[in-house]
């Protein structure tokens, strides 16, 4: 009876260790699919951003925000819960940024329009060193994500 309790222990401790590295797999394999799924996101966002900017349109900027409010509220979520937030987390808060001030800044007039598009325009900087960031934990291969502040300063 020892014999066979000490085998069916032994045999359940063997599993220990690979279930545990099974579930660490699992989870950065989650991550990164999940990393992936920002990234693309936010690239086309980008690309949106860019062409409201040039066309001057305030709702689509406003729209494009909204959008990218959900994915910065779910990095805030992680974060409560004692997850970690990615570059690529931090490139949507900063392209939402642009894109909520830009569409302010639009339909502005005078200090307020300056004052709007100069925050913009810091937040664009923000978004490319992110965004560069963020390409490299996606393993993606490095651009400039300069779209957005050249829309920027053609207005």
């Amino acid at each position: 009876m020892l014999a066979r309790f000490t085998r069916i222990v032994s045999s359940g401790l063997a599993f220990g260790p690979a279930c545990i590295a099974l579930m660490m797999a699992t989870t950065a394999v989650a991550q990164d699919a999940q990393i992936g799924a920002v990234y693309r996101q936010v690239s086309s966002a980008e690309a949106k951003v860019a062409k409201a900017l040039s066309a001057k349109d305030s709702r689509s900027l406003s729209r494009i925000g909204s959008e990218l409010g959900k994915i910065i509220e779910a990095a805030l979520q992680r974060r409560e819960n004692g997850g970690s937030v990615s570059a690529c987390d931090m490139a949507a808060h900063s392209l939402a940024f642009v894109a909520v001030s830009a569409a302010d800044g639009v339909i502005s007039k005078g200090d307020a329009r300056k004052l709007l598009m100069d925050d913009a325009m810091a937040a664009a900087s923000d978004f490319q060193k992110d965004m560069q960031a963020c390409d490299k934990l996606a393993g993606k291969p490095a651009s400039g994500h300069t779209s957005v502040g050249k829309a920027l300063r053609a207005l």
